[in-house]
């Protein structure tokens, strides 16, 4: 049995958290700017949106390319009837699902405690209650199959790449260690950011579970950052920029996964320099995404690609871009406004109502209630252009 409660260390990079701590000004300055002109109930709506963007850049890291028009569908309970993209599909559910859960959690209990072995059990528990029985399985060593236990630690030994993981008998004592090492409390909101990235990577280091670690970690991480209040409304995906370079994301890990080089490398069991390395990456990729999204959020170009969707699709009345338009500057509007909006008369007015409910473009908690804005899976190259492929 190894020292498991050092075999992590460090667990900061403490001589490089000046240099992180000017990086993530840069990041929490974007992020405090992002969408600030939007409605609350418009930012609810492409927080939706972004969940939906986050399970399917999450599981593309893992090779999971299901797209979104068909995770759209998955969410409205029609899953394909070919047994290996139906289980595919349940991934982006129950990603979505527990990503919701998360967010509720934290929402409800802004003091709960999201570095504890009993947090993290319920994040791989809450995912893998949702998939089907025959997809909870992995093949563990000399070829066996072994079925996924939710929310429990694993059982047997395995290579990460090429990274031998901590042994099976040593994780109960790594992710104490873990937790206690982690907690939001101990750190100020720039150092907040860097121990959300240097958390991320020793997790995957761990690796407690049988399965689906990468996507417990990417979930556990967005609590992270949630806590260090830079990703509190979700307006952006940490998710996409893994996957925009998914090697580079890997070989990040990977090169965080190396021993001490030196002496003057930390004190720990593990380079310190590469610790540092993988949260200024980390860090960096932050502010990309924030930058990214915030450029889909102008208001006078995002209301062009709209216009441009509208002229485009050939069943809507160009009277359709003002009523998108004025739902989303006033976050809601009543169904007896169309006709001041759109100078239609009533009949007409509900007659390009009903189509753009049908489309998916608006919609409503009640038959008879205010309308609000939608993104479904055929607007995203128009409104969103490269924010991830519809189909």
């Amino acid at each position: 049995m190894t020292n498991n409660t050092v075999e992590i260390t460090p667990v900061m990079p403490e001589g490089r958290l000046r240099e992180l701590n000017e990086k993530n000004i840069e990041a929490v300055k974007l992020a405090e700017s992002i969408a600030f002109n939007f409605h609350p109930e418009t930012i609810k709506s492409i927080a939706l949106l972004v969940t939906k963007m986050n399970s399917y850049y999450s599981n593309l890291i893992e090779g999971n390319n299901t797209t979104p028009a068909e995770i759209d569908k998955a969410l409205e309970n029609e899953f394909s009837k070919n047994p290996v993209k139906r289980n595919l599909e349940f991934e982006h559910v129950a990603h979505i699902e527990v990503q919701k859960k998360i967010e509720e959690l934290l929402l409800n209990n802004a003091d709960f405690d999201i570095c504890t072995i009993e947090f993290l059990k319920w994040i791989h528990r809450e995912f893998y209650t949702i998939i089907p029985d025959e997809f909870r399985n992995v093949t563990g060593p000399g070829g066996a199959k072994i079925n996924i236990e939710p929310g429990e630690f694993r059982k047997f030994n395995v290579y990460v790449g090429n990274h031998l993981a901590i042994d099976h008998s040593d994780i109960e004592g790594s992710m104490n260690y873990f937790c206690k090492s982690y907690k939001t409390e101990k750190f100020g909101s720039l150092e907040k950011i860097t121990a959300a990235g240097a958390s991320h990577h020793r997790l995957a280091y761990i690796h407690p579970f049988a399965d689906g670690n990468g996507r417990t970690a990417r979930l556990f991480t967005h609590a992270y950052l949630i806590k260090a209040g830079i990703n509190s409304r979700d307006l952006w995906s940490l998710s996409r920029g893994f996957a925009r370079d998914r090697n580079l994301y890997y070989s990040r890990l990977a090169n965080a996964d190396e021993k001490r080089l030196h002496d003057t490398d930390g004190r720990g069991v593990l380079s310190e320099r590469r610790l540092a390395e993988f949260c200024f990456y980390f860090s960096e990729t932050i502010a990309d995404q924030i930058k990214f999204m915030s450029s889909l959020f102008e208001f006078s170009k995002l209301f062009d690609r709209i216009k441009r969707y509208v002229e485009s699709d050939g069943t809507l009345n160009s009277e359709s871009f003002l009523i998108l338009k004025e739902t989303i500057l006033k976050g809601t509007i009543k169904r007896g406004s169309i006709p001041e909006i759109t100078g239609m008369p009533e009949r007409t007015g509900r007659r390009e109502l009903r189509r753009l409910l049908d489309k998916g473009l608006l919609n409503s908690d009640s038959p008879k209630g205010e309308l609000k804005i939608a993104f479904p899976a055929t607007v995203l190259e128009y409104y969103f252009p490269k924010l991830y492929p519809a189909y």
